[in-house]
């Protein structure tokens, strides 16, 4: 299965950045080959410029990293995204990545007469790893579910993902060593 990680967080010392080194190493076990797309250390710029948004209905973009991401994604069967929850939300350079890399005519298209989304990408799977200094019940009950409504029940089955999930390392700022230890452990079962 090709493997595309879409990693954002840009201090490599922090506990995304295991996360990011234990996923690939269980790639590695598992001899599946993985592409990275690392946001911060591309300099991805998430914010449209008006010349941008200017192309939207188009389903084009001027930013050569767009073109760059779109390339590794026709070849993507599974995708894994690792980010720290920020806000109770993906921070904005993930959700500036969803919005520039997965256009109109090349991530889906709209159906008439009603406008709900067909996807064009061929995913078997979208996982998010992500971690929060908040409770995962808090995120899905009281902050909206950002994550699993509209980042993975919207966008990415929009997009054509046929498997969605989201494991979430709460409270990771005050959980302890081994606590993040047996997390990093756990991912096995969804790598």
């Amino acid at each position: 299965m090709s493997t595309t990680i879409i990693y954002a967080h840009p201090y490599d010392k922090s506990f995304n950045h295991a996360i990011l080194e234990r996923v690939q190493e269980l790639l590695r076990e598992k001899g599946e080959t993985c592409k990275l797309i690392d946001l911060y250390r591309d300099g991805f710029n998430p914010v449209y410029t008006k010349e941008e948004l200017a192309l939207f209905n188009k389903g084009e973009a001027l930013d050569p990293l767009v073109k760059q991401y779109q390339e590794i994604l026709v070849n993507t069967r599974r995708l894994i995204f690792i980010f720290p929850v920020w806000w109770a939300d993906m921070p904005a350079i993930v959700k500036g990545y969803l919005d520039k890399v997965l256009l109109k005519t090349f991530a889906y298209v709209e159906k008439p007469p009603t406008g709900i989304l067909q996807g064009l990408l061929d995913l078997d799977e979208a996982l998010v790893i992500s971690t929060s200094t908040a409770p995962t019940f808090y995120l899905r009950y009281f902050c909206g579910n950002t994550i699993g409504g509209a980042m993975l029940g919207h966008t990415l089955k929009g997009v054509g993902a046929k498997r969605r999930r989201w494991v979430n390392c709460a409270r990771a700022n005050k959980t302890t060593d081994a606590k993040r230890k047996a997390f990093l452990e756990g991912l096995a079962k969804y790598i």
